[in-house]
């Protein structure tokens, strides 16, 4: 697992696995969190406006995103 921060665009994609199986549809929790899946599962998610705090609720595999988020020196 690992993150990618787009400082331009205020949004974070964490991935769970490159490789894909099958087409990937992504699921819109909210405005702002937006999981990626495919035939095998949870792809990734993506969080937009990450300035404005990164809410964890309903999220798969939240404690290891939480556990990742916060080894971050700084704050995203």
């Amino acid at each position: 697992m690992h993150l990618d921060y787009d400082s331009d665009a205020d949004a974070l994609y964490i991935t769970f696995r490159e490789e894909t199986q099958g087409r990937v549809v992504s699921h819109e929790l909210d405005e702002r969190r937006h999981i990626d899946r495919d035939d095998l599962g949870d792809v990734g998610v993506e969080i937009l406006q990450v300035s404005r705090g990164v809410n964890l609720t309903g999220l798969p595999r939240r404690e290891e995103i939480a556990a990742l988020l916060n080894a971050i020196p700084h704050t995203v």
